[in-house]
């Protein structure tokens, strides 16, 4: 038994082995496809269950014929051999009877598309051949152009069929296979898994339900499956017949199910076509991002080849091909529009049992103007309609706009111009109330009247001169703003607060009846805030005005000594917050010095104005849009 001889040129190994098979399914799907020609009826894969390192490799097995050593020679090794030309016959002439699936005769370079090395040990009436395909040997005699693959001796594990070894693995590397995912697309590769044909992956068989995704498919309200069926002739009289089924799953998103979107085509019981959409417009069809489907047209592989080198597709330039390509744009167009009626019947049934519609409705019911109420129950029905996919999130924020802006004058005039310009989501409408300034002017409003809401809580607490010490501290905490309009949120720095009381202890101070109530120390930006806090209806004197200023330094000074960088702040700066300020001209003007060094006095009494007055330009624009927009409405009308 002598070496085992092929002729090859090196480009066309790399081209039909490492750049057509660079993932996984593919080639162990061309092992599969050679071992159902052979007649097998069991094909055993085992694949590494953890991280794939430099020892691991990819085994499969079948029980098929084999080889004998003279069919290795004037069969196997010749590159391109056309099965179908050589035997005469596009089908198996002993058991088990089935149509050939390969045809070029290049699956046995697949597995250069993730390793190195392929062994082959095939075993047949008794006789074992057993040889390696290294590629960087064949790299090695690229200029000779052929090869001498020398014999080995048998394992003794192959006593029938054929063992195909990968090792040297390049693309799994310190990675791992999810073999859940090599499962689905080997069963979605094979029709005939299931049948006389087994196919395993670490001794657990495929079965045809991970193939058939119709158990999949969603339904309707009704508890009907989009599901839709055929079984017919595409052109008549010419004995194209395509039969299958189309379908749409439950969600877009592939990631989450880690099934592909698309429309597969079988011949020969083997995938001949990877999921497609028939070459229809996604962006045309939104239901497209949903369907599934197999359909079987095995006229695409009988007498003319048909089908892509790489076997995953295709070539569409023929006859048959391009009527099969044409009846599958119109299938998959009429199952997108009958997808998407059924859906908004399903939607408009499921809003009519929304919670958030039901609110609506209750909500808009005493509103007294009517005719927006109307028009904002057509904006969410027509939104809905032209949207059938909106999501319950989408929902709600369009029922959260209409239940905001029904009772504006301006809401019908944009209700009608968002149905003219057929506008179908969510975002798009969100933008054109801007557009509008509604939104903005509205939000505004309720901030401000929020905060001057809050304001009148504090004028109570003011009026009550309060007494107990967290009751100023806290309100304040919590609404700094009514300080410094510019404090939305601020982190009260309790560590600074204690540093102060130790400095500073409440003993060491005479308990005068307008006595010290509290501290408030927050981080603003890069500043740290020191707020000495006294009752409502105290008078500041030099005594409280020097106070304040020693708070100030004591605490530049800790933090110019600090290293901690937690507590690096570019400046201190101080309030008093107090009644009024005693008379004389040493408090006013230690007031002055005092704001020079940052360190401030606000009076109780100009905190409410102080706020009103930041706010009025937008409670102002707010009004004047309603009555700018109501003005205009009723010209309209008046027209």
């Amino acid at each position: 038994m002598g070496d085992f001889r092929m002729e090859f040129d090196i480009g066309t190994i790399k081209h039909l082995g490492l750049q057509m098979y660079s993932t996984l399914p593919p080639v162990i799907a061309e092992l599969v496809s050679n071992a159902w020609d052979a007649g097998a009826s069991t094909v055993d894969i085992t694949i590494p269950e953890g991280t794939f390192n430099e020892h691991s490799e990819i085994i499969v097995i079948d029980d098929g014929d084999g080889m004998t050593d003279s069919e290795v020679r004037e069969g196997y090794l010749v590159v391109g051999r056309d099965r179908r030309l050589a035997e005469e016959s596009d089908a198996r002439t002993e058991p088990p009877y089935r149509k050939y699936m390969g045809r070029k005769g290049i699956g046995k370079f697949s597995g250069f598309g993730i390793a190195r090395r392929i062994e082959v040990e095939s075993c047949r009436d008794g006789q074992v051949s057993r040889f390696v395909m290294d590629f960087d040997h064949l790299e090695q005699a690229a200029r000779k152009r052929e090869i001498l693959f020398p014999a080995l001796p048998a394992t003794g594990q192959v006593t029938k069929g054929t063992r195909i070894t990968l090792s040297a693995i390049q693309k799994y590397r310190n990675r791992s296979v999810k073999l859940g995912q090599l499962r689905r697309s080997l069963a979605r590769r094979f029709s005939v898994i299931g049948t006389d044909f087994t196919v395993s992956i670490n001794g657990v068989p495929i079965t045809p339900d991970e193939r058939d995704l119709r158990r999949l498919v969603a339904s309707d309200r009704s508890r009907n499956p989009y599901l839709w069926e055929f079984d017919e002739e595409i052109v008549p009289d010419t004995g194209w017949v395509v039969r299958g089924w189309m379908g749409a799953l439950k969600q877009t998103d592939s990631s989450v199910d880690g099934i592909q979107r698309g429309i597969a085509i079988m011949a020969r019981g083997k995938l001949v076509q990877e999921p497609f959409l028939f070459d229809v417009n996604p962006s045309q069809q939104y239901a497209l991002a949903y369907l599934v489907g197999e359909l079987h047209a095995e006229f695409v592989d009988d007498a003319e080849d048909t089908v892509s080198t790489a076997r995953n597709g295709l070539v569409w330039d023929n006859e048959a091909n391009e009527a099969l390509r044409k009846w599958g744009q119109a299938k998959v167009q009429h199952v997108a529009r009958e997808w998407a009626q059924r859906r908004k019947g399903d939607n408009l049934q499921a809003l009519e049992e929304n919670p958030l519609y039901i609110r609506f409705k209750e909500e808009t019911r005493q509103a007294s103007n009517k005719r927006s109420v109307k028009q904002a129950d057509k904006l969410i029905r027509d939104l809905i309609q032209k949207n059938p996919d909106e999501t319950a999130g989408g929902i709600k924020k369009i029922v959260e706009w209409a239940i905001d802006f029904v009772e504006f004058d301006a809401f019908w005039e944009l209700a009608q111009e968002v149905r003219q310009a057929d506008i179908s989501d969510a975002k798009k409408l969100v933008n054109l109330f801007r557009e509008w300034e509604v939104v903005e002017a509205k939000e505004m409003s309720k901030v401000t009247e929020g905060r001057i809401e809050t304001i009148r809580k504090l004028q109570t607490l003011i009026e009550q001169n309060a007494l107990e010490v967290p009751t100023l501290h806290n309100f304040l905490r919590e609404f700094p703003w009514v300080l410094d309009p510019r404090w939305s949120l601020i982190d009260d720095e309790v560590t600074f607060s204690s540093l102060l009381k130790e400095k500073f202890p409440e003993a060491d101070m005479t308990l005068e009846e307008d006595k010290r109530i509290d501290f408030l120390c927050v981080r603003e930006s890069d500043s740290l805030v020191v707020v000495e806090i006294k009752r409502p209806h105290s008078v500041a004197s030099m005594k409280e005005l020097v106070q304040i200023e020693r708070y100030v330094s004591f605490l530049r000074h800790h933090l110019r000594k600090s290293t901690d960088p937690e507590f690096s702040y570019r400046k201190v700066i101080g309030y008093l917050l107090c009644g009024r300020v005693a008379e004389g001209f040493e408090p006013e003007e230690k007031v002055e010095n005092l704001r020079n060094a940052d360190i401030y006095v606000r009076f109780y009494s100009d905190l409410l104005g102080m706020v009103e007055r930041s706010h009025k330009d937008f409670l102002e624009k707010y009004e004047r849009l309603r009555s700018f927009k109501s003005q205009e409405l009723s010209a309209d009308d008046s027209e």
